[in-house]
């Protein structure tokens, strides 16, 4: 017997956008639901609606810091290119620009117990 996952998992469950955010999320929530599938005993009503309470506000948090950095990275005029190039130049700006990313994009995990060995 497998265990089936949702239909929409990791990024595209997450919505991630042009900020960066695609590989993050992913991971948070192909791991989230399983160890919640884990925790319910397959019970997948269960599991999933605690995925969902666990993980909407920082799916939401994520969606939008892609709005702003999908607008940062792929400006629409050239003036917002040569901004961003020079902007990204300076290690003190990028390393401001991270710490922000990190405040918007942090998330607190659940530890699960290791799974059964399969056999």
């Amino acid at each position: 017997m497998g265990v089936h996952l949702p239909a929409q998992g990791g990024d595209a469950a997450c919505g991630a956008t042009i900020g960066g955010m695609g590989t993050g999320t992913a991971v948070v929530a192909a791991y989230v639901p399983a160890g919640e599938l884990a925790r319910a005993g397959g019970d997948h009503r269960t599991a999933f609606a605690r995925y969902e309470w666990l993980l909407r506000p920082f799916a939401q948090r994520c969606q939008k810091g892609g709005d702003r950095t999908g607008r940062f990275f792929a400006p629409r005029w050239a003036i917002g290119a040569r901004t961003r190039d020079a902007m990204l130049r300076r290690p003190a700006l990028l390393a401001l620009m991270l710490r922000a990313g990190e405040q918007v994009a942090g998330v607190d995990l659940p530890t699960y117990p290791p799974a059964a060995a399969l056999d």
